[in-house]
């Protein structure tokens, strides 16, 4: 059997779709004209937090990495 993008090969019904950033920003409406006067990059910041804080221990370092210098960007 092949394996997925990323090594592996999995249903919906194996994944845990929790929603990690249900308690901040909401990104989508902060970053277009539902919210005109929104937060978008302290959404985008926020999300990224919370998406790495749930792959810390990710084996692939790139990913963290890379969510890493998306962070270094000032808001």
């Amino acid at each position: 059997q092949e394996l997925g993008t990323f090594g592996f090969e999995c249903t919906l019904e194996e994944v845990d779709l929790e929603d990690i950033t249900k308690n901040q920003i909401n990104t989508i409406k902060a970053c277009t004209f539902e919210d005109p006067g929104g937060k978008c990059l302290q959404g985008i910041y926020e999300d990224l937090s919370a998406y790495r804080a749930a792959l810390k221990n990710l084996k692939d370092q790139n990913v963290l990495t890379t969510i890493d210098e998306m962070m270094k960007v000032s808001i």
